[in-house]
């Protein structure tokens, strides 16, 4: 133990026992503004989170709620913490450990924009004064619950002045030499226990009163573990190996891993972490990770590639559903790939039950398989384009392959987008609070929502859709983050095609959010383009997921040419997975295989000809030996007419007797298209126009 927590754990014991000399009750004092008070909640003598702190802590404690609605802790605030009945109280309580909980009152544009620069000394003038009480308590703060962005000062200050006070804090502690408890997190993932945006409702006070009793017991329930550790677990190669989790304060942690033994001490708030260093492809090897009296031994550990599949219910298709099932699951199992599924607990054409209402939430959605090695068993419930991509991955580069799915069936892409992204814009904002039938939500997914949730008003269940913004993301990426991973596969869209432009700006955040959380700027990203159906924007959807090939790092699988007329489930998943499998080849393993077909680079006019110049066009031809289909032009007015085409030396001439002056072409812009045009290697071409509206 280094000297610095040494001494806090001496100053707590130190006043745990001389309380106990003294009177046997140990005094907290919880001082804070309304949502220490209980603003809000029913019954909230009971239910506030002191009174359930209180229950925590047992007889040897006495919890005393000194919460004033509305008080800031800026002396020239609007309401000072300073000047309240409840501040004298608090004093006079004598507490032999006190809980600071300020600033959300603070971040107001009544206070914060005319006194920031007075908050710092404030905060640290209160500390001093519980400091120097007769008691001398341990003084212990706490970064703010969140504000949520509904609350309609949101977008006036609000959210910038949240961050500067959070900062501030965590500064503040550092100066005082006093802990902080991070109250942000998890009660950030869970906005259905805040339904004013700024007060938690008695589940939300749970969460706090839990955070608070694990900072003064340091019982933080024990060793646990990450949701991916477990046999047959894979871990990344070639990148630095964190081992992560979480005990109780001040326990010896002790990893054996690869014949090396490493030990730390977990901290404050009961987290600990364990670096090794990179290493090659093998295994299994064996990983214990012990405390004093607790041990989890893993026997299999490989290390290999780890990938990521995720999306909606095109990359949730079962492999016992795809087409040439009972073949795959005979002749194609592969015992160096190792699964690992997420799947959702409530999914529903019909009204959510209260037990699938009571999974609608950041901790419970998910059901997890463990990691599993490739059996037929195991196989037939997974992912088919996940396993396809996996599997063709691993006959290449020979060594151990895990693959994650959580795809849920029907999800929207802002579903899985964090909410510190979503909150960034105002049109995300936007899409964030107003879930009701909102316009700018595909009809199908708005409908659902409504659908399933009928029954949460008939219950007192606090649940949040998984098809609302960012619900996914807390329940199915926030457990995975820090877990070390080589890239993404993402097949989803079809939830969002009535919105190509949206979709795309939420497409480009996806991304950009997803290799902040993982820790990794140039994670590789490779999505499905969507199949053909009789759909009316698909064609102009497809064209838009091209379009996105522009952030780098990115691949896209073409599968137009496996459609279904009417299925948005097209079977044929192994030909995408492995077209996938392709651009993970090439990109990230230096083979030298075509990953792409024709991609449109250039168009030239000549004369009343368009030459469409392509990338990845080696030996452009139809499919099936016939002229170009689904192919149309457009001059200057963009009235698009049928078109006739000439491939030459793989460019693709295009031209029409009613067009004079052609100036924009279309190919594959028909929702269930025909279009023919293919390269060497068989690979179709994307649906494509030069035309951006």
């Amino acid at each position: 133990m280094n000297s610095k927590k040494m001494k806090y754990f001496i100053v707590i014991l130190a006043f745990v026992i001389s309380s106990i000399c003294k009177s046997q009750t140990i005094k907290v004092a919880c001082i804070g503004d309304s949502v220490t008070y209980g603003y809000g909640i029913e019954n909230r003598e009971n239910n506030s989170y002191p009174a359930q702190l209180q229950q925590l802590l047992g007889a040897n404690y006495k919890v005393a709620n000194f919460g004033f609605s509305g008080a800031t802790m800026l002396k020239k605030g609007h309401k000072p913490y300073w000047d309240k009945e409840v501040f004298k109280k608090s004093l006079e309580f004598e507490p032999t450990i006190v809980i600071i909980h300020l600033g959300l009152n603070d971040q107001g544009n009544n206070n914060w924009p005319q006194h920031k620069k007075e908050f710092e000394s404030d905060y640290l003038d209160m500390i001093a004064t519980y400091k120097n009480l007769p008691s001398k308590p341990t003084v212990i703060i706490c970064k703010m619950t969140p504000t949520f962005s509904g609350h309609h000062w949101f977008e006036e200050g609000m959210r910038e002045s949240f961050k500067e006070i959070q900062t501030k804090i965590e500064q503040i502690g550092v100066k005082a030499n006093v802990k902080v408890i991070d109250l942000h997190e998890p009660l950030y993932r869970f906005p259905e226990y805040f339904p004013d945006n700024l007060h938690p409702t008695k589940e939300g006070a749970k969460i706090i009163a839990e955070k608070v009793y694990g900072a003064i017991s340091g019982n933080y329930g024990g060793l646990k573990v990450p949701l991916l550790y477990g046999e047959n677990m894979v871990l990344q190669r070639n990148k630095t190996i964190n081992f992560k989790g979480t005990a109780n304060y001040n326990d010896k942690i002790t990893i054996e891993f690869n014949n090396k033994v490493k030990t730390t001490i977990t901290d404050f708030n009961g987290n600990w972490k364990l670096a090794y260093e990179p290493m090659q492809a093998g295994g299994p090897f064996h990983l214990k990770i012990a405390t004093s009296n607790t041990a989890i031994s893993i026997k299999n550990v490989y290390v290999g590639e780890v990938w990521l599949a995720s999306g909606q219910s095109n990359m949730d298709f079962k492999v016992q559903s795809m087409e040439s099932a009972a073949t795959v699951l005979k002749d194609s199992l592969n015992k160096n790939v190792f699964l690992f599924s997420m799947d959702g607990k409530a999914l529903s054409s019909q009204k959510f039950t209260e037990d699938e209402l009571l999974n609608c939430n950041a901790t419970n959605y998910f059901e997890s398989s463990g990691w599993q090695k490739t059996t037929t068993k195991n196989l037939e419930n997974f992912s088919a384009v996940a396993y396809t991509f996996a599997y063709n991955l691993q006959k290449k580069i020979n060594i151990p392959v895990g693959i994650i799915c959580n795809a849920i069936g029907g999800s929207p892409i802002q579903s899985w987008i964090s909410r510190e992204t979503m909150e960034q814009t105002h049109a995300t904002v936007d899409l964030l609070n107003d879930t009701h039938l909102n316009p700018l939500v595909d009809s199908w997914v708005a409908k659902r929502i409504v659908l399933n949730m009928k029954n949460e008003k008939n219950t007192n269940i606090k649940a949040r859709h998984p098809y609302q913004p960012t619900t996914l993301f807390d329940a199915g990426i926030m457990p995975i983050k820090n877990y070390g991973i080589k890239g993404v596969i993402w097949y989803q869209g079809e939830s969002n095609a009535e919105q190509p432009e949206l979709h795309s700006n939420l497409f480009k955040l996806l991304v950009k959010d997803w290799r902040f959380h993982f820790k990794n700027p140039e994670l590789p990203f490779y999505f499905v383009q969507l199949s053909s159906i009789e759909r009316p924007t698909w064609g102009a959807f497809r064209d838009s997921q091209r379009r996105l090939l522009e952030i780098p790092n990115t691949g896209m699988a073409v599968s137009l040419d496996v459609g279904n007329k009417t299925d948005v489930h097209p079977k044929k998943k192994w030909v995408v997975g492995e077209r996938l499998s392709k651009i993970a080849l090439h990109k990230n393993y230096n083979f030298s295989n075509e990953f792409s077909g024709p991609l449109l680079d250039f168009v030239n006019v000549k004369g009343n000809k368009l030459q469409v110049y392509f990338k990845h066009a080696e030996g452009l031809t139809t499919s099936n030996g016939e002229k170009v289909t689904d192919i149309f032009i457009a001059n200057s007015e963009k009235l698009f007419v049928p078109a006739k085409a000439k491939i030459n030396k793989n460019i693709l001439e295009v031209w029409s007797s009613e067009i004079k002056n052609p100036r924009y072409v279309k190919y594959g812009y028909t929702p269930f298209t025909k279009g023919n045009l293919i390269n060497k290697q068989g690979l179709p071409a994307s649906t494509f126009s030069n035309l951006v509206e």
